[in-house]
């Protein structure tokens, strides 16, 4: 009986869990082109996609409306015209968050790749967060 009760409660848990990630889950896009104005200028990222009750949506800047721990991602396929590196991180009130960027290469103007900066960390209602 005490593993189909730990089995059980496992699964209580997760299921939990997965409710309340549903509420404050937002997957948030952009399909248009968006360049730098310049070189080694930072370009915070546009986005769109429907407020929720954990975030309001603004341009490049997400709202937390909800306190609480967060998993963060953005993913945006790079390359074009030019050759050089091109990075992503994050910032959040906006200062960048240490450790978030990521870079990559573009050796040739036919080149593309997905760059791909992701983190976890606890958010207070009100912080303002941007992929740059």
């Amino acid at each position: 009986m005490r593993k189909v009760t730990t089995i059980l409660a496992s699964g209580l848990i997760a299921l939990a869990c997965s409710t309340a990630m549903a509420a404050t889950m937002s997957a948030l896009t952009s399909m248009d082109n968006q360049v730098a104005k310049a070189a080694n200028t930072p370009a915070p990222i546009v986005l769109t996609g429907d407020s929720s009750t954990a975030f309001k949506v603004e341009g490049s800047k997400v709202t937390v409306l909800r306190a609480g721990d967060f998993y963060l991602s953005a993913a945006a396929q790079v390359g074009g015209s030019t050759v050089g590196d091109v990075y992503l991180w994050m910032r959040v009130n906006g200062a960048d968050v240490p450790d978030s960027n990521s870079i990559q290469t573009i050796p040739s103007p036919k080149f593309t790749a997905v760059l791909v900066s992701q983190t976890g960390m606890a958010l207070k209602k009100g912080d303002v967060v941007e992929f740059v």
